[in-house]
């Protein structure tokens, strides 16, 4: 007896009809777009909040430097004066302004005793706005210098010397600051004369070489100028 193949190929279309139709509901599902929610009145209405924030200033950047001042003072040790104090300010790292007094004690060079002080107005420019700087200094100085002098036939006198003179005493050098404030600096230069005058109890003619010599070197020669260390405090 033959058997219908009729029930065979409906089964078959029905499965690969299911198939399809399975194929085509993933896909769909997987490729289906977004839905867009709608956007509420009230919250597109607020402000944003980084638009109430206030602007934050970078204090560290430096930017207000220019601005900014130092004052302290400052003291140091070197040649022609061995002792100098200064008092100092110091404008947004650029330029600083000192008013130095310098000192050189009591003390006997080639048995001449001879006192040293002076007083200076000082600008320091810094170009870089960092430790190099390049500075002038002009100044009033006054030596004493006192001996004994023996004039024949008439035995020994007292001689007493002093010199005033103003010099200009360009020079370069560095500083260095900390944040705390403490400042170290070393620096040289050329200190020159541009005018001398001696008052001298005797006449500068009579006066040893040795008390010359001293008093011309110290006051009324281009001389070098050296600080050695200079340490102080500017805030």
């Amino acid at each position: 007896m033959k058997r219908s193949s009729k029930p065979i190929t409906f089964a078959i279309a029905s499965s690969f009809a299911a198939l399809a139709w399975s194929s085509v509901a993933l896909a769909q599902s997987e490729g289906a777009a977004p839905t867009l929610q709608p956007v509420r009145a009230d919250v597109a209405a607020q402000p944003s909040v980084a638009d109430d924030r206030p602007a934050v200033v970078d204090r560290a950047s430096g930017a207000d430097e220019v601005h900014k001042l130092r004052i302290g003072a400052i003291a140091g040790v070197g040649f022609p004066r061995p002792l100098a104090i200064e008092p100092m300010v110091v404008v947004g790292g650029w330029v600083a302004f000192g008013a130095e007094y310098g000192v050189m004690p009591a003390m006997t060079i080639y048995g001449v005793d001879t006192s040293l002080w002076s007083l200076a107005g000082d600008v320091r420019v810094f170009p870089f706005r960092g430790n190099f700087f390049v500075g002038l200094k002009l100044g009033h100085q006054h030596i004493d210098a006192s001996t004994t002098v023996t004039v024949a036939p008439y035995g020994s006198a007292p001689e007493q010397l002093a010199l005033d003179s103003f010099y200009i005493n360009p020079r370069i050098g560095f500083v260095w600051t900390s944040n705390a404030g403490l400042t170290l600096g070393v620096e040289a230069g050329v200190q020159v004369p541009l005018t001398a005058s001696i008052d001298s109890s005797l006449p500068f003619s009579l006066a040893p070489a040795s008390v010359q010599n001293t008093v011309q070197a110290l006051g009324g020669a281009v001389l070098p100028t050296v600080d050695l260390l200079r340490i102080g405090l500017l805030l």
